[in-house]
Order: C-alpha cells, then structure tokens, then sequence
C-alpha cells in the first residue's frame, strides 16, 4: 500500500517538471531519494509535495557538487602521481610501450627501403639500441617532423597511466612499486596532490560556494515546512540526513541547520503560514 502511494506521489510530481538529473547521473538514485522523502513524510496535499519537490532537488544538487569536489581532488591527484612516476621510469620499464608508439608511425611512413611489414622489428630494434636501427628511424622521423625523444616520452607517459590506473585498482606488483618509489623521494600522494591542487584551489572554493547556495536552498525550504508542520519538518530532516550518510562522501550538517533542529524541538504547537 505505502509503495501505491509512493508511485502516486512521484507520478504528480512530474507537475514540477522534469527531474534534475544531468547526464552521467544516477536517475535510479534520485528516484529513491523522492521515494523515500514521500514515504517517510507522507504528504497530505500539493504544498507539502511542493516543499518536498524543491528540498529533494536542493539536495540532489548539494551531493552532485560533493562528487564534483571528490572527482576534481581524485583526478589532480591521480594527474599529480603519473607526472611523479612519469619522472622515475627507467627505459626498461616503459622500452614496450615506446615500441607501441613508434610501430604505426612506421608503418605509416615506411622507410624507401622497407616494406610495411617489419615496421614493428625496426621498432623493437631501435628499442635495443641498435645502431643501424636508430639511425633509419631517426631519418624517418625527421622527415615527419618529430624527434625520437618525443616518441620516447610518449612512451614513458603510456606506462605512467598504465601503473596508475594499476595501482587505483590495487593490484600488488603496482601497489608495491608505486610505494615504495614515493617512500624513496620522501613524498605520499597526499604531498603530491596539494601541490597539484594549489593552481585549482579557486575551482575548490567555487564548488563550496555553489554547494552552500543549495544547501542554503534547501534549508529554506526545511524551514518553510517548519513553519507549516513541525512534525513533517523534522521526519525529513531525518530523512535527507539519512541520504547524505549513505553516500561515499562523509558529510557535516549544513549550517544553520543545527538552529533549525533547536527551534523543531521547542515549538510545541504549529505555527501559522
């Protein structure tokens, strides 16, 4: 019965108009962040689904701006590692994926006396460092504007994103080399990722900007119902903080809120709208 009259309530509130789900976003999500407002508050008319409606899109708007947060720091920090690895390669370790990177240029632009087919051999031996080897890719590669250094970084770069995409999965052998390299210079990712962030910090501060203006939304939305049903007030408050402790990102209460809340338990009688 409770799940008839959640489906009802949902179904009017396509009158709001559409949901503010972006795309990439999570629209099973949302749906159950109205479904369980509805079914903890249990509107009794329009204006009770109205207030519900504006703090279920305040707060879907609050968490998307926490995930943008965490995705940003997550990205420069992931940025800042391959840069650090980037630096501490040996040849060794990235000589397959400079023979990945040379291999099409090759074959795309073939030496007069090579045939397209053994443009991977040729790779694999400028790899080792053979003479003849180097000097006819150096020559193809001056013919196209490019220097070998510049396929060798390339290469480098390759296996960078490989062992950090490696160690976000934490597999061992990434895991274990990738410690023990920022152990040996000193630093942690931690280190590595508030020196990437100090040119983003302004993006920082406008993503907290922008998460405290919906938080503020939603709060003046909270406080509305107060004023029109102390009790539903606080069943959903109870209700979006349950939403936020779900989520992977820890949360701290919104501010103001904790007077919101003092002001709930004092009031003993509804207030007139």
């Amino acid at each position: 019965m409770m799940e008839n009259s959640t489906s009802k309530t949902i179904s009017r509130w396509s009158l709001f108009g559409p949901p503010p789900i972006l795309e990439g976003e999570d629209a099973a999500a949302y749906d159950e962040l109205v479904g369980r407002i509805c079914a903890a508050v249990k509107p009794v008319d329009v204006i009770d689904e109205i207030f519900m409606a504006d703090v279920a899109a305040s707060e879907w708007e609050v968490l998307r701006w926490r995930r943008l947060k965490l995705s940003l720091l997550r990205a420069r920090a992931l940025k800042a590692l391959e840069g650090f690895l980037r630096d501490k390669l040996d040849y060794d370790l990235y000589r397959e994926h400079f023979v990945v990177e040379l291999t099409p240029i090759l074959q795309d632009n073939p030496a007069e006396d090579q045939a397209e087919d053994i443009a991977q051999t040729l790779a694999h031996e400028c790899a080792r460092n053979e003479p003849d080897a180097v000097d006819k890719v150096r020559a193809i590669l001056a013919g196209i504007g490019l220097e070998i250094n510049h396929i060798l970084n390339r290469g480098k770069t390759r296996k960078a994103k490989e062992l950090t995409q490696q160690y976000v999965r934490r597999e061992p052998d990434a895991v274990k080399f990738i410690d023990e390299h920022l152990a040996t210079a000193g630093v942690s990712i931690e280190t590595l990722a508030a020196q990437a962030l100090a040119q983003d910090l302004g993006y920082i501060e406008r993503i907290d900007r922008l998460a405290t203006i919906a938080e503020s939304r939603r709060n003046a939305s909270l406080h509305e119902i107060d004023r029109r049903r102390p009790i539903l007030s606080e069943t959903l408050r109870r209700s979006v903080q349950e939403v936020e402790d779900s989520e992977v990102i820890e949360t701290t209460p919104a501010k103001g809120e904790a007077l919101l809340d003092e002001r709930s338990q004092d009031q003993s009688q509804p207030r007139e709208c």
